[in-house]
């Protein structure tokens, strides 16, 4: 499971522990691209809620990685986050967790699983 920036902003925006519910859902390996982790990074110098939820999505992660396998990985491709995120995802041949929709269409086009917040309380996947 590739993970976008935007989902680690869920526990802190809506409540939602995205690693217990990946777990529920049969997702076992994680995998946080470089590039996710710098833009989480620039979300948590913020102000206000973006802030708050940047930093409990990196709090939450930490704890995550100290439990389980999280692998951080190097980003290869070039273009934005989505497009790394896409090449990583075909390279690993995972799914991608994202609350972004102009992703999740990306991801769609290409034939690529997404899993998303459904309700504001759970993830569910497209496929």
């Amino acid at each position: 499971m590739v993970v976008d920036t935007n989902a680690l902003l869920v526990p802190g925006t809506f409540g939602v522990d995205i690693f217990d519910e990946l777990q529920r859902m049969g997702y076992i390996e994680i995998i946080i691209p470089e590039s996710v982790l710098r833009e989480l990074d620039a979300l948590r110098r913020r102000r206000g809620k973006t802030k708050r939820a940047a930093e409990l999505g990196y709090r939450i992660l930490s704890e995550y990685m100290s439990k389980r396998k999280v692998l951080i990985a190097q980003d290869t491709a070039g273009g934005d986050t989505d497009n790394k995120i896409i090449s990583m995802a075909r390279k690993k041949d995972a799914a991608v967790l994202t609350n972004d929709a102009g992703l999740r269409r990306k991801l769609q086009r290409e034939g690529i699983p997404a899993v998303y917040l459904r309700a504001k309380n759970r993830l569910e996947s497209d496929y």
